[in-house]
């Protein structure tokens, strides 16, 4: 197998880079607790892993990115507390939550790509958040996502309500790693996401609870 950009397959290098990403993301508590150093290292080793990228066309591999993966680094700047409002795109009350856990499911099928988040609400009940999406090839390396509804569901009542196209127009998102468990992403102005695979064929979506 030879990596999309060139460089000799490596493959106890790309698992020791994916391990140390790993390991970091765990450090740094997905990027909620990050400080500059581990910033800096993030972005390093990131950015060799996406030089030995194993698969040429990551947008077009679905059964790649298929599956339920759990965020294990973001650098966009995470809040622990967050508002309702913050984590749905303005579709839903800006009541405080905090926020436990973000995972993000893919369907190429469908073209479902959602991001579900475990929270729990100002009464210290637990819930879940699914931001649903769908998401269209751009290239062979990019996607364009777009975020269509709010779902928050757990010991209350089902909440459902749709997210302004408007104000939230498709997100331009790149797809710069990709083998059968791990995938880099990087979002508008170069925000990187480390995301590792969990299960690649739920018996469920979380959208559909």
């Amino acid at each position: 197998m030879e990596p999309a950009l060139g460089h000799p397959f490596d493959p106890f290098r790309i698992a020791r880079l994916k391990t140390e990403l790993a390991a970091l993301g765990a450090v740094t508590e997905v990027g909620f607790a990050a400080g500059g150093a581990e910033v800096a290292r993030l972005q390093r080793l990131a950015a060799e892993l996406e030089a030995l990228n194993p698969t040429a066309r990551p947008a077009r591999a679905a059964a790649l990115l298929r599956g339920r993966w759990h965020l294990v680094y973001a650098s966009f700047g995470l809040l622990r507390r967050s508002t309702l409002a913050a984590l749905s795109f303005g579709a839903l009350p800006r009541t405080e939550v905090d926020v436990v856990e973000i995972y993000q499911e893919t369907e190429p099928a469908t073209g479902w790509y959602d991001n579900v988040v475990h929270l729990i609400d100002a009464d210290g009940l637990p819930a879940t958040l699914v931001v649903a999406g769908t998401y269209a090839v751009r290239d062979d390396r990019a996607i364009d996502i777009r975020f269509e509804r709010a779902l928050l569901y757990g010991e209350r009542p089902r909440i459902e309500r749709p997210i302004d196209p408007e104000r939230h127009p498709p997100l331009l998102t790149r797809l710069s790693f990709l083998d059968d468990g791990f995938r880099l992403v990087r979002g508008s102005g170069g925000s990187l996401y480390v995301l590792e695979r969990l299960d690649p064929a739920p018996m469920r979506w979380a959208r559909e609870a």
